[in-house]
């Protein structure tokens, strides 16, 4: 009897990771990252902590690793 096959985990070298920033007041991106959460995009603690952004607001970041 044939057995079944395993999927193939994508290796490192076939992924890329693509970037996803707000920018804005810790208000605004706590709102926006909550609203993503709830429409099941990402849980809350997938992004970075608020960092400092050049324009002088606060930026958070959330890396998603994707297929080449």
């Amino acid at each position: 009897m044939p057995q079944p096959t395993e999927p193939t985990e994508p290796t490192a070298a076939s992924r890329e990771p693509v970037q996803l920033m707000v920018i804005g007041s810790a208000q605004g991106i706590e709102t926006i990252i909550q609203n993503l959460h709830l429409r099941g995009f990402a849980h809350i603690n997938e992004w970075s902590r608020p960092m400092p952004h050049s324009s002088g607001k606060l930026m958070r970041v959330l890396t998603r690793w994707v297929q080449q």
